[in-house]
Protein backbone atom coordinates (compact mmCIF):
# COMPACT_ATOMS: atom_id res chain seq x y z
CA UNK A 1 0.00 0.00 0.00
CA UNK A 2 1.03 3.56 -0.77
CA UNK A 3 1.13 5.39 2.36
CA UNK A 4 1.22 9.45 2.51
CA UNK A 5 2.27 11.28 6.09
CA UNK A 6 2.03 14.69 6.49
CA UNK A 7 4.55 15.61 9.16
CA UNK A 8 8.42 14.30 10.46
CA UNK A 9 8.10 14.84 13.77
CA UNK A 10 8.07 12.74 16.26
CA UNK A 11 4.73 10.69 15.43
CA UNK A 12 5.31 10.64 11.71
CA UNK A 13 8.68 9.38 11.01
CA UNK A 14 8.13 7.16 13.97
CA UNK A 15 4.73 5.55 11.95
CA UNK A 16 6.27 6.15 8.88
CA UNK A 17 9.55 3.61 9.86
CA UNK A 18 7.65 1.31 11.41
CA UNK A 19 5.14 1.00 7.99
CA UNK A 20 7.58 0.60 6.07
CA UNK A 21 9.18 -2.07 7.92
CA UNK A 22 6.05 -3.58 7.02
CA UNK A 23 6.42 -3.85 3.68
CA UNK A 24 4.64 -0.53 2.52
CA UNK A 25 5.32 2.52 0.63
CA UNK A 26 5.65 5.41 2.60
CA UNK A 27 5.86 8.98 1.44
CA UNK A 28 7.05 11.61 4.65
CA UNK A 29 6.31 14.96 4.27
CA UNK A 30 7.48 18.04 6.09
CA UNK A 31 9.10 21.45 4.82
CA UNK A 32 10.27 22.13 8.46
CA UNK A 33 11.88 18.91 9.70
CA UNK A 34 14.56 19.51 12.11
CA UNK A 35 13.94 22.98 13.88
CA UNK A 36 13.35 23.25 17.63
CA UNK A 37 10.03 22.66 18.91
CA UNK A 38 9.10 25.45 21.37
CA UNK A 39 8.40 23.44 24.31
CA UNK A 40 8.17 20.17 25.30
CA UNK A 41 10.86 17.31 25.27
CA UNK A 42 10.24 15.34 28.05
CA UNK A 43 9.89 11.67 28.36
CA UNK A 44 8.69 9.91 30.91
CA UNK A 45 9.60 6.58 32.11
CA UNK A 46 6.81 4.26 30.34
CA UNK A 47 7.85 5.83 27.16
CA UNK A 48 11.41 4.97 28.05
CA UNK A 49 10.17 1.36 29.21
CA UNK A 50 7.85 0.62 26.23
CA UNK A 51 10.35 1.66 23.55
CA UNK A 52 13.87 0.59 24.45
CA UNK A 53 15.23 2.21 21.65
CA UNK A 54 15.45 5.41 23.03
CA UNK A 55 18.39 4.08 25.49
CA UNK A 56 20.08 2.22 22.28
CA UNK A 57 21.65 5.74 20.95
CA UNK A 58 23.48 8.32 22.52
CA UNK A 59 20.64 11.05 22.40
CA UNK A 60 20.89 14.40 24.26
CA UNK A 61 18.92 14.85 26.92
CA UNK A 62 19.07 15.86 30.05
CA UNK A 63 17.88 14.38 33.40
CA UNK A 64 15.08 15.54 35.79
CA UNK A 65 14.94 14.06 39.62
CA UNK A 66 13.10 16.19 41.19
CA UNK A 67 9.95 18.43 40.78
CA UNK A 68 9.66 22.13 42.80
CA UNK A 69 5.59 22.99 43.01
CA UNK A 70 4.72 26.49 44.54
CA UNK A 71 1.49 27.28 45.01
CA UNK A 72 0.39 31.18 43.87
CA UNK A 73 1.45 32.75 47.10
CA UNK A 74 4.60 30.57 47.85
CA UNK A 75 4.17 27.58 48.98
CA UNK A 76 6.52 25.03 47.91
CA UNK A 77 6.97 20.89 47.78
CA UNK A 78 9.66 19.22 46.48
CA UNK A 79 8.80 16.04 44.24
CA UNK A 80 11.71 13.56 44.11
CA UNK A 81 11.67 10.98 41.12
CA UNK A 82 13.45 7.57 41.41
CA UNK A 83 11.55 7.22 37.92
CA UNK A 84 13.51 10.39 36.20
CA UNK A 85 12.24 12.58 33.42
CA UNK A 86 14.28 12.44 30.42
CA UNK A 87 14.23 15.85 28.69
CA UNK A 88 16.05 15.15 25.00
CA UNK A 89 16.59 18.08 22.26
CA UNK A 90 13.90 17.99 20.18
CA UNK A 91 15.93 18.60 17.08
CA UNK A 92 17.98 15.67 17.98
CA UNK A 93 15.43 13.26 18.80
CA UNK A 94 13.62 13.95 15.59
CA UNK A 95 16.33 14.00 13.13
CA UNK A 96 16.98 10.29 14.64
CA UNK A 97 13.91 9.47 13.96
CA UNK A 98 13.70 10.79 10.78
CA UNK A 99 16.98 9.18 9.65
CA UNK A 100 15.37 5.95 10.76
CA UNK A 101 12.75 6.23 8.56
CA UNK A 102 14.95 7.08 5.59
CA UNK A 103 16.92 3.79 6.48
CA UNK A 104 14.11 2.18 6.26
CA UNK A 105 12.96 3.38 2.80
CA UNK A 106 10.91 6.11 3.38
CA UNK A 107 10.60 8.97 1.25
CA UNK A 108 10.88 12.43 2.64
CA UNK A 109 9.58 15.08 0.59
CA UNK A 110 10.96 18.26 2.58
CA UNK A 111 7.94 20.51 1.21
CA UNK A 112 5.15 22.17 2.47
CA UNK A 113 1.88 20.18 1.87
CA UNK A 114 -0.51 22.49 0.19
CA UNK A 115 -3.66 20.46 -0.22
CA UNK A 116 -5.25 17.27 -0.04
CA UNK A 117 -7.57 15.25 -2.73
CA UNK A 118 -9.63 12.57 -2.51
CA UNK A 119 -10.70 11.02 -5.51
CA UNK A 120 -13.38 8.38 -4.26
CA UNK A 121 -10.03 5.36 -4.27
CA UNK A 122 -7.07 7.31 -2.70
CA UNK A 123 -5.73 10.70 -2.04
CA UNK A 124 -3.88 13.22 -3.79
CA UNK A 125 -1.11 15.58 -1.85
CA UNK A 126 -0.30 18.20 -3.36
CA UNK A 127 3.19 20.75 -3.10
CA UNK A 128 4.90 23.46 -4.70
CA UNK A 129 6.62 20.65 -6.70
CA UNK A 130 3.33 18.74 -8.27
CA UNK A 131 0.88 15.93 -6.46
CA UNK A 132 1.76 12.25 -5.26
CA UNK A 133 -1.29 9.89 -5.55
CA UNK A 134 -1.78 7.62 -2.06
CA UNK A 135 -3.85 4.73 -1.25
CA UNK A 136 -4.07 5.68 2.81
CA UNK A 137 -3.24 9.41 4.52
CA UNK A 138 -1.53 10.04 7.89
CA UNK A 139 -2.01 13.33 9.55
CA UNK A 140 1.14 13.70 12.04
CA UNK A 141 1.49 17.49 11.81
CA UNK A 142 0.06 19.10 14.34
CA UNK A 143 -2.02 20.88 16.25
CA UNK A 144 -2.40 23.06 13.16
CA UNK A 145 -2.91 19.81 11.13
CA UNK A 146 -4.10 20.07 7.55
CA UNK A 147 -5.41 16.45 7.51
CA UNK A 148 -7.30 16.66 10.60
CA UNK A 149 -8.67 20.27 9.02
CA UNK A 150 -9.77 18.28 5.99
CA UNK A 151 -11.29 15.12 7.57
CA UNK A 152 -12.87 16.42 10.79
CA UNK A 153 -12.24 20.63 10.99
CA UNK A 154 -9.52 22.67 13.46
CA UNK A 155 -9.61 22.18 17.07
CA UNK A 156 -12.35 24.78 18.58
CA UNK A 157 -10.46 27.16 21.04
CA UNK A 158 -12.02 25.47 24.04
CA UNK A 159 -9.54 22.53 23.06
CA UNK A 160 -6.38 24.28 23.06
CA UNK A 161 -4.12 25.66 25.57
CA UNK A 162 -1.64 28.52 24.67
CA UNK A 163 2.26 27.97 25.50
CA UNK A 164 4.66 30.90 25.96
CA UNK A 165 7.71 31.71 27.13
CA UNK A 166 11.70 32.01 26.47
CA UNK A 167 14.47 29.85 25.82
CA UNK A 168 17.42 31.24 28.20
CA UNK A 169 21.60 30.53 27.58
CA UNK A 170 22.17 28.48 30.34
CA UNK A 171 20.95 25.63 32.32
CA UNK A 172 19.74 26.92 35.44
CA UNK A 173 18.28 24.65 37.80
CA UNK A 174 19.93 21.38 36.62
CA UNK A 175 18.14 17.88 37.30
CA UNK A 176 14.86 19.95 38.71
CA UNK A 177 11.82 21.04 37.17
CA UNK A 178 10.07 23.78 38.61
CA UNK A 179 6.12 24.17 38.71
CA UNK A 180 4.18 27.34 39.53
CA UNK A 181 0.41 27.28 40.07
CA UNK A 182 -1.13 30.66 39.70
CA UNK A 183 -4.25 31.99 41.53
CA UNK A 184 -7.20 29.30 41.91
CA UNK A 185 -9.54 29.10 38.69
CA UNK A 186 -5.91 29.68 36.16
CA UNK A 187 -6.43 26.94 34.28
CA UNK A 188 -2.64 26.40 33.87
CA UNK A 189 0.76 26.62 35.03
CA UNK A 190 4.51 28.67 35.00
CA UNK A 191 7.73 26.41 34.45
CA UNK A 192 10.99 26.18 34.39
CA UNK A 193 13.19 23.50 33.41
CA UNK A 194 16.75 22.58 31.97
CA UNK A 195 17.20 21.21 28.42
CA UNK A 196 20.30 19.78 26.83
CA UNK A 197 22.02 23.24 25.64
CA UNK A 198 19.56 25.76 27.58
CA UNK A 199 16.64 26.29 29.72
CA UNK A 200 12.73 27.35 28.85
CA UNK A 201 10.78 29.08 31.12
CA UNK A 202 7.10 29.39 30.18
CA UNK A 203 3.57 29.61 31.09
CA UNK A 204 0.52 27.05 29.91
CA UNK A 205 -2.93 28.37 29.75
CA UNK A 206 -6.39 27.17 28.57
CA UNK A 207 -6.75 29.18 24.86
CA UNK A 208 -10.46 31.12 25.71
CA UNK A 209 -10.00 33.84 27.18
CA UNK A 210 -6.20 33.87 27.14
CA UNK A 211 -4.41 37.51 27.24
CA UNK A 212 -0.91 36.91 25.69
CA UNK A 213 0.45 40.13 27.47
CA UNK A 214 -0.85 39.22 31.24
CA UNK A 215 1.08 35.72 30.32
CA UNK A 216 4.10 36.77 28.80
CA UNK A 217 4.30 39.51 32.00
CA UNK A 218 3.60 36.24 34.37
CA UNK A 219 7.02 35.03 32.72
CA UNK A 220 9.27 37.72 32.89
CA UNK A 221 8.36 37.91 36.56
CA UNK A 222 9.64 34.45 37.45
CA UNK A 223 12.43 35.05 34.93
CA UNK A 224 13.44 38.15 36.70
CA UNK A 225 13.19 36.77 39.89
CA UNK A 226 14.95 33.69 39.61
CA UNK A 227 17.16 34.22 37.24
CA UNK A 228 17.97 37.85 37.23
CA UNK A 229 21.28 37.22 34.91
CA UNK A 230 19.45 35.96 31.72
CA UNK A 231 18.20 39.72 30.36
CA UNK A 232 20.16 39.60 27.17
CA UNK A 233 20.03 36.04 26.65
CA UNK A 234 15.77 35.47 25.70
CA UNK A 235 14.51 33.99 22.96
CA UNK A 236 10.68 34.15 22.69
CA UNK A 237 8.26 31.06 21.67
CA UNK A 238 4.72 30.11 21.60
CA UNK A 239 2.89 27.39 20.76
CA UNK A 240 -0.80 26.10 20.84
CA UNK A 241 -0.79 22.76 22.45
CA UNK A 242 -4.14 20.59 21.91
CA UNK A 243 -5.80 19.95 25.66
CA UNK A 244 -9.38 18.40 24.85
CA UNK A 245 -12.22 18.17 27.05
CA UNK A 246 -13.77 14.33 28.19
CA UNK A 247 -16.59 15.19 26.05
CA UNK A 248 -14.37 16.23 23.16
CA UNK A 249 -12.23 13.07 23.63
CA UNK A 250 -15.15 10.99 23.99
CA UNK A 251 -16.71 12.16 20.60
CA UNK A 252 -13.89 12.52 18.08
CA UNK A 253 -12.76 10.22 15.66
CA UNK A 254 -9.37 9.69 14.81
CA UNK A 255 -9.16 7.97 11.93
CA UNK A 256 -11.32 6.28 8.67
CA UNK A 257 -10.98 3.77 5.86
CA UNK A 258 -8.21 5.30 4.23
CA UNK A 259 -6.86 8.08 7.07
CA UNK A 260 -5.80 8.40 10.45
CA UNK A 261 -4.29 11.15 13.27
CA UNK A 262 -1.72 11.09 15.27
CA UNK A 263 -0.01 13.06 18.37
CA UNK A 264 -0.86 16.52 18.48
CA UNK A 265 -2.94 16.52 15.48
CA UNK A 266 -5.29 14.04 17.11
CA UNK A 267 -5.35 15.73 20.79
CA UNK A 268 -3.47 13.27 22.30
CA UNK A 269 -1.97 15.55 25.42
CA UNK A 270 -2.78 14.87 29.07
CA UNK A 271 -4.88 17.72 30.00
CA UNK A 272 -3.39 18.27 33.12
CA UNK A 273 0.31 17.74 32.82
CA UNK A 274 0.53 18.69 29.11
CA UNK A 275 2.81 14.94 28.24
CA UNK A 276 2.55 14.45 24.76
CA UNK A 277 5.26 12.75 22.93
CA UNK A 278 4.62 8.76 24.94
CA UNK A 279 1.09 9.53 23.75
CA UNK A 280 2.23 10.61 19.87
CA UNK A 281 4.86 7.35 19.90
CA UNK A 282 2.16 4.95 21.14
CA UNK A 283 -0.69 6.37 18.42
CA UNK A 284 2.36 5.62 15.57
CA UNK A 285 2.41 1.81 17.04
CA UNK A 286 -1.15 1.63 17.58
CA UNK A 287 -1.98 2.84 13.87
CA UNK A 288 1.23 0.60 12.23
CA UNK A 289 -0.42 -2.66 13.92
CA UNK A 290 -3.89 -2.25 12.68
CA UNK A 291 -2.57 -1.34 9.52
CA UNK A 292 -0.29 -5.07 10.17
CA UNK A 293 -4.12 -7.07 11.02
CA UNK A 294 -5.62 -4.82 7.74
CA UNK A 295 -7.81 -3.41 9.74
CA UNK A 296 -6.96 0.13 9.56
CA UNK A 297 -10.29 1.23 11.69
CA UNK A 298 -9.22 -0.76 14.52
CA UNK A 299 -7.10 1.85 15.29
CA UNK A 300 -10.02 3.78 16.79
CA UNK A 301 -10.65 0.55 19.65
CA UNK A 302 -6.97 0.60 19.77
CA UNK A 303 -5.95 4.10 20.95
CA UNK A 304 -9.43 3.96 23.32
CA UNK A 305 -8.76 0.93 25.26
CA UNK A 306 -4.47 1.77 25.92
CA UNK A 307 -4.27 4.96 26.75
CA UNK A 308 -8.20 6.85 26.12
CA UNK A 309 -9.50 6.23 29.46
CA UNK A 310 -6.32 7.95 31.06
CA UNK A 311 -6.54 11.12 28.77
CA UNK A 312 -10.07 11.11 29.71
CA UNK A 313 -9.50 10.76 33.44
CA UNK A 314 -6.91 13.67 33.22
CA UNK A 315 -9.62 15.99 31.39
CA UNK A 316 -12.34 15.15 33.93
CA UNK A 317 -9.76 16.10 36.88
CA UNK A 318 -8.58 19.71 34.87
CA UNK A 319 -11.29 22.18 36.24
CA UNK A 320 -11.05 20.15 39.96
CA UNK A 321 -7.40 20.17 40.25
CA UNK A 322 -7.29 24.36 39.04
CA UNK A 323 -10.41 25.33 40.71
CA UNK A 324 -11.18 23.19 43.38
CA UNK A 325 -11.71 24.20 47.13
CA UNK A 326 -10.80 21.45 50.33
CA UNK A 327 -11.46 22.74 53.57
CA UNK A 328 -11.51 25.92 52.93
CA UNK A 329 -7.92 25.58 50.63
CA UNK A 330 -7.39 25.55 47.05
CA UNK A 331 -7.36 21.65 45.83
CA UNK A 332 -3.60 22.50 44.78
CA UNK A 333 -2.70 24.00 47.85
CA UNK A 334 -3.76 20.69 49.82
CA UNK A 335 -1.97 19.05 47.23
CA UNK A 336 1.05 20.63 48.12
CA UNK A 337 0.67 19.96 51.23
CA UNK A 338 0.51 16.00 51.29
CA UNK A 339 3.44 16.21 49.06
CA UNK A 340 5.24 18.33 51.37
CA UNK A 341 4.35 15.51 54.80
CA UNK A 342 4.10 12.33 53.18
CA UNK A 343 6.01 9.90 51.39
CA UNK A 344 2.72 7.95 50.46
CA UNK A 345 1.85 10.91 48.22
CA UNK A 346 5.13 11.33 47.01
CA UNK A 347 5.71 7.77 46.08
CA UNK A 348 2.01 7.25 44.32
CA UNK A 349 2.94 10.78 42.05
CA UNK A 350 6.06 9.85 41.42
CA UNK A 351 4.58 6.48 40.05
CA UNK A 352 2.10 8.41 38.62
CA UNK A 353 4.36 10.45 36.18
CA UNK A 354 6.55 7.13 35.93
CA UNK A 355 2.82 5.35 34.15
CA UNK A 356 3.20 2.50 36.68
CA UNK A 357 -0.36 3.64 37.66
CA UNK A 358 -3.15 5.54 36.34
CA UNK A 359 -5.19 8.72 37.62
CA UNK A 360 -7.82 6.51 38.97
CA UNK A 361 -5.85 4.02 40.45
CA UNK A 362 -3.94 7.10 42.01
CA UNK A 363 -7.11 8.58 43.50
CA UNK A 364 -8.48 5.03 44.79
CA UNK A 365 -5.13 4.39 46.41
CA UNK A 366 -5.25 8.38 48.42
CA UNK A 367 -8.87 7.19 49.75
CA UNK A 368 -7.86 3.90 50.51
CA UNK A 369 -4.88 4.95 52.54
CA UNK A 370 -6.03 8.36 53.85
CA UNK A 371 -5.74 7.94 57.37
CA UNK A 372 -2.33 7.09 57.11
CA UNK A 373 -1.36 9.24 54.79
CA UNK A 374 -2.81 11.75 57.34
CA UNK A 375 -1.02 10.36 60.32
CA UNK A 376 1.76 10.70 58.61
CA UNK A 377 1.26 14.07 57.37
CA UNK A 378 1.10 15.02 61.01
CA UNK A 379 4.07 13.04 62.66
CA UNK A 380 6.24 14.96 59.82
CA UNK A 381 4.91 18.35 60.43
CA UNK A 382 5.46 18.07 63.87
CA UNK A 383 9.04 17.05 63.73
CA UNK A 384 10.24 19.42 61.02
CA UNK A 385 8.46 22.40 63.05
CA UNK A 386 10.48 21.26 66.03
CA UNK A 387 13.80 21.37 63.57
Amino acid sequence: MRIGVVGARAAGAYAAQLMAQQGHEVFLFDHSAGREKPCGGGVTAKALRRMPWFHVQPLPRTVIEKVRLVTHDGYAADLPLPHPIHVFSRPSLDKHLLQWAVDSGVQFLPERVLNLHHDGMGWSIETHSGEKGVDYLVGADGVNSIVRAKMIGHFPACDLSLAIGYHLSGLFDPRMLLIHFQESGFRGYLWSFPRVNHSTVGILQSLAGTKVADLKQRVENLIDARYPNSDSQRTFYAARIPCLSRKSLARQRVCGDNWALLGDAAGFNDAITAEGIYYALRSAELLSESLRRRDPRSYETAWREDFGAELQSAAAWRDRFYGGMVLSRTFIRRALQTVRYSEIVRRLLDNLIAGNISYNSLFRRLAFQSPLIIRQGFRNKSQISKA
